[in-house]
């Protein structure tokens, strides 16, 4: 059920990026139709500014709250697969790992909270989240430093006018169990002052399963209406969470090649722990916003915004990384990383308005951000994981953990300032004009050692767009975007001499073209890009971490969302990819090849039908295809293409306002590969989950 803002300033301010569609939802009600679920308008693409999509030179896909909930899902991942230039490049289970266009996102700077930073590692919860958007490209003008695939930005549910309760409780395979609480509403008889809350708490099994954890959650927001012309948000949110902890399955050797590796025997670990009891991946994360808007005049506004980010964890990650095809554990341990903290404030403010030079309009926004971000980590030991068999693992009690070591604690510092101008040359044609200079430092102290500076950088990132708009349904569009953005991690526990060590921050580049169209209830898409920058992996020549050559990914997107006739929303989305690595100097013996869990080719398609027999039953279904992908940047091994079906089913009670959900989860028990690894992990592979049956109801006062 849509519900309105407290106040119209919510619309209007650039980084709410909240989508309404009142006037649409009133014009529909009064013809009888339903409201597109699907459907999105009016997206933040942060320095560009709040636009309809059609008025922006580069690719945005946003996927609601109605699609979150509808399809019963809890992680990005799951919500993104709706995405066909998403992929799952999980590492076991402990956190979401995603790549926008083949390209993974960092940990700490791939995430947005309504256009501000989040502390890396944390899995955002989805209670108090309103949409998600994905702002494709490689453009540190749109947040500063991001990812060459693109920054993903979570939308968070504000305050409504009207007084409401809406309660949700779930039972899973496996005994999950679940339960929901969002209400909210004003606090004062003339709406000026409301308020949003949620709560959530979760838990799955007593943590000798694959999917067991245990979660609790709460959040809420507050926004003030101060005059007609200031108006405040403040809103906070935290969770606790342990998880456990599923490593990759490591590769097996072929019996007839001892030197070729060989997929592991498949095994669903939703079923099975493969690491121990009591190794649990713990976090315990928070989230503090406040903003405020000054509006000028009429034409202009001046916008103010500060978060605070923070997540402590405990992190254990079980490795396996040899098994035999019978599912005999070769080699395998246990990477302890105790007591790390991770801390992000950040802020912005800027003035967003128009102005009319030379008989051409101007929209502008002007502006500065700061990023300061300190960790505290580092510090690991190695246990044994004593597993024995994958399909039959061994739990031992919890052993006595050495002394911790002292953390190292690293301070990163990023300030910048930015200026976009859209030009309207006349009704039809647009050029988008933009540069963000960013300075950025990265000093580290490790135990019993002074400071250094591993890094003290400048980059200038700029964007250049042309939009040709013959209508308000079509738009066709250009552009040029450069990126920076944080290098990897050479990765804990591959192997390589320099593990632990980071590899410094490097440069993107994308061009994209692409077409447009949208009706009163769809939104179509067709965008053609090539991104490039350089190759991060393990290079066995040499047993280090390197960044090296380059990674080139080509491709076409093909998107569809909303209602495509009436009684049927749909999500559709397919993806074409020519992905290769070139210009290696330190192991040429990889040129031409593509990089690892990249596919050639990727579609999804969502469908949701309201049955016009009987108005409040409706059905959907989900189709995720997955091509073959290569399994390390050698190409020497690949994991199978596969296909995932899912079937689920909606029914209002009218007399209750009560909502009644089932859903089948790969719905034939399909035996996948889900991920290859990322960052340069080549030992092993991530499974995916078997058939998983969900029942929800939810209760609206």
């Amino acid at each position: 059920m849509k519900r309105s803002v407290l106040t119209v300033s919510a619309l209007t301010g650039l980084f709410s990026m909240q989508s309404f569609a009142t006037q649409s939802i009133e014009k529909l009600e009064v013809q009888g139709t339903r409201t597109p679920l699907y459907s999105t308008r009016d997206v933040n693409a942060s320095a560009l500014g709040i636009k309809d999509p059609q008025f922006l030179p580069i690719s945005i896909q946003s996927f609601s709250e109605e699609l979150i909930t509808n399809q019963r899902v809890k992680t990005l991942s799951e919500v993104l697969a709706n995405d066909a230039s998403v992929q799952n490049t999980a590492i076991g289970t402990v956190f979401d790992f995603v790549s926008l266009r083949g390209f993974q996102l960092d940990w700490t700077n791939g995430l947005r909270r309504d256009g501000l930073a989040l502390a890396p590692y944390q899995d955002v919860p989805l209670e108090n989240i309103q949409r998600i958007d994905i702002i494709k490209g490689p453009s540190s003008l749109v947040s500063g430093f991001n990812n060459p695939g693109g920054t993903i930005n979570y939308v968070t549910k504000r305050p409504t006018m009207d007084s409401f309760l809406d309660i949700t409780t779930e039972f899973r395979s496996r005994a999950g169990r679940y339960i929901h609480v969002d209400f909210g509403g004003p606090l004062d008889s003339e709406q000026t002052f409301g308020y949003r809350i949620n709560a959530a708490a979760e838990k799955n099994g007593d943590f000798t399963g694959g999917d067991d954890l245990e979660r609790y959650f709460f959040s809420a927001a507050l926004d003030w209406q101060l005059s007609d012309r200031i108006f405040i948000r403040l809103d906070g949110d935290y969770q606790d969470k342990s998880t456990v902890s599923q490593p990759l399955i490591g590769l097996a050797r072929d019996p007839n090649d001892d030197s070729r590796s060989v997929l592991p025997p498949y095994v669903d670990t939703s079923e099975v722990l493969l690491g121990q009891p009591w190794a649990k991946y713990k976090t315990e994360s928070f989230n503090i916003a406040a903003r405020v808007d000054f509006w000028l005049n009429d034409n202009w506004q001046w916008v103010n915004q500060v978060a605070l980010s923070g997540n402590d964890r405990f992190t254990i990650f079980p490795d396996i990384y040899s098994v035999d095809l019978e599912g005999s554990v070769l080699s395998a341990s246990i990477q302890v990383t105790p007591d790390e903290t991770y801390d992000t404030v950040s802020a912005h403010s800027f003035f967003t308005g128009q102005l009319v030079t030379a008989g051409i309009e101007h929209e502008l926004v002007v502006g500065a951000s700061i990023r300061d971000y300190q960790s505290k980590d580092g510090r690991w030991f190695e246990l044994d994981n004593p597993v024995g068999n994958i399909f039959d693992p061994i739990h031992v009690s919890k052993p006595v953990f050495p002394e911790y070591p002292d953390p190292t604690t690293t301070d990163t510092t990023e300030s910048s300032f930015f200026i976009t101008d859209t030009l309207h040359f006349n009704d039809v044609f647009y050029a988008t004009l933009g540069l963000r200079h960013i300075q950025y430092k990265k000093d580290q102290t490790a135990p019993n050692q002074a400071k250094s500076t591993l890094d003290d950088r400048t980059f200038n990132t700029p964007i250049i767009g042309l939009n040709y708009n013959p209508n308000d349904q079509l738009a066709f569009y250009a552009s040029y975007s450069e990126g920076a953005g944080e290098g990897g991690v050479a990765v804990i526990g591959s192997g390589a001499i320099n593990e632990g060590e980071s590899l410094g921050p490097q440069e993107s580049e994308q061009i994209e073209a692409g077409i447009k169209y949208q009706t009163d209830s769809m939104n179509y898409s067709v965008a053609v890009f090539e991104i490039e920058k350089m190759l991060e992996y393990h290079n066995h020549i040499t047993n280090y971490f390197v960044q090296d050559g380059t990674q080139s990914h080509k491709g076409i997107e093909l998107n569809a969302s909303g209602s495509f006739i009436e009684g049927l929303s749909t999500v559709a989305s397919i993806t074409f990819m020519d992905p290769s690595l070139d210009e290696l100097d330190g192991e040429p013996a990889l040129n031409g090849n593509r990089p690892a869990n990249v596919p050639k080719f990727q579609a999804n398609l969502f469908l949701d039908y309201q049955l016009p027999f009987l108005e409040n039953l409706s059905v959907n279904a989900g189709m995720f295809h997955v091509g073959e992908r290569e399994q390390n940047v050698n190409n020497n091994l690949n994991l199978p293409s596969y296909t995932r079906f899912d079937l689920g089913a909606k029914y209002h009670f009218s007399d209750f306002n009560t909502t009644l959900r089932i859903k089948a989860e790969n719905l034939f028990d399909k035996e996948y590969w889900l991920s290859g690894g990322a960052k340069g992990i080549d030992w092993g592979v991530a499974p995916g989950r078997g058939r998983t049956l969900i029942a929800s109801l939810s209760v609206s006062f």
